[in-house]
């Protein structure tokens, strides 16, 4: 493996995870157009080949997220202590989520109601019922929601919680992190804790997130990050993840297929559930394997993705919501409305985040970027200290 220290910058986590937030624009233009679930605005046609891909994506996809982050949080602590670690969480997790459900967030319930009920009023009369309606948390029809947000949310209890076991682990001596290290990186173990993530869905799901199966992800990311031992393992076994998943992924579509209406707790739904959560982890052993094999290297592109892709998931399924209302109600097909939802959307974040966002220190506060010290007195009087 190229890279044995903790202390040496991963490329391929950088890319992983810039990636992933790139992902987004061809996940939730799809989800405009899939069978499964409600949508914030649908198209009337439906299409089975965006629906397979949300289906399939959707099993790996936010896990990804929150490995990654879990890797992030370990390189975090080699370089802070543990009350800089939560001020960092503070400014770059809870400020932003708080503005983006005030400020980001309702437009997408606005046009959710224009698009369902044919009218929403007012979009400030709108507000007056969206803050205090928490009938539906999906709030694909108009309700209160974090949308989207979910994951900032999450990700910031579910730092807090871990933060005693992280430090534990930290404080652990060389002899007890080489011993725990050298066991839990021998891949029949780590494959093992599928066990563990199983069993964390039958626990509560607020709105149909789990907050226990991404905390167990969570500690493995940041578990992974801190012994090489990981990645060489990832590395030896990625072919046969991949070839397994080759078999297993396809199994598990035909299956779902076949008994779309299983009884939940039935032997097959467990059977199925099970499959579901062993592909999503052979799924991450394979991506993180070739990841470090094809994207340990530095990029410009790189440098500007680690700034932007936080701002421009916050603002990307508003802008998606919006855009999306106008173009279902064009007469084309649905892969030129997927097509352009995706690349509008993708080019209006883009360009909030390069000319609004990224210039002024409030608006880098409130998204969650480091404020430059250029940026901290600016030309309308504003000083934001950090």
């Amino acid at each position: 493996m190229k890279e044995k220290a903790f202390g040496v910058r991963r490329y391929d986590i950088d890319w992983l995870r810039n990636l992933a937030i790139l992902l987004l624009f061809p996940f939730h233009s799809a989800r405009v157009f899939d069978y499964w679930d409600p949508f914030y605005v649908k198209n009337d046609s439906l299409s089975w080949g965006l629906s397979w891909f949300i289906a399939i994506t959707s099993n790996w996809f936010m896990p990804l997220l929150f490995l990654v982050a879990g890797s992030a949080s370990w390189y975090a602590l080699q370089r802070r202590s543990t009350s800089q670690y939560l001020k960092e969480r503070n400014d770059r997790l809870l400020i932003p989520l708080i503005f983006g459900v005030l400020v980001i967030v309702p437009p997408q319930g606005y046009y959710a109601l224009l698009h369902h009920s044919g009218e929403a009023g007012n979009y400030f009369s709108f507000l007056k019922g969206f803050f205090i309606d928490f009938s539906d948390l999906s709030g694909y029809f108009g309700t209160f929601t974090p949308a989207h947000l979910w994951f900032i949310l999450y990700l910031f209890v579910l730092s807090v919680i871990a933060l005693p076991l992280f430090s534990r682990y930290m404080k652990c001596s060389k002899e007890q992190l080489n011993k725990f290290n050298h066991n839990f990186s021998k891949p029949f173990v780590f494959i093992s804790l599928i066990i563990v993530l199983f069993i964390t869905q039958a626990l509560p799901a607020p709105g149909g997130q789990n907050p226990f199966y991404f905390l167990v992800i969570f500690i493995a990311g940041f578990i992974t990050a801190s012994d090489s031992r990981y990645q060489e393992m990832f590395n030896r076994i990625r072919f046969k993840a991949l070839i397994s998943i080759a078999i297993l992924v396809p199994t598990h579509i035909v299956l779902m297929t076949v008994y779309p209406d299983v009884q939940k707790f039935s032997a097959m739904d467990i059977f199925i559930a099970f499959l579901r959560t062993m592909n999503m982890w052979l799924t991450l052993i394979v991506i993180l394997g070739y990841g470090n094999k094809l994207l340990n290297f530095p990029h410009k592109a790189i440098t500007y993705m680690n700034e932007a892709a936080f701002p421009i998931y916050i603002i990307h399924q508003s802008i998606l919501v919006v855009v999306g209302y106008y173009i279902v109600k064009l007469n084309v097909g649905i892969y030129s409305k997927f097509f352009m939802i995706m690349f509008l959307t993708l080019l209006a974040s883009f360009l909030l985040y390069e000319f609004v966002i990224k210039r002024l220190a409030v608006t880098r506060m409130l998204f969650g970027i480091k404020v430059r010290k250029k940026d901290k007195i600016q030309n309308h009087g504003l000083n934001i200290n950090r």
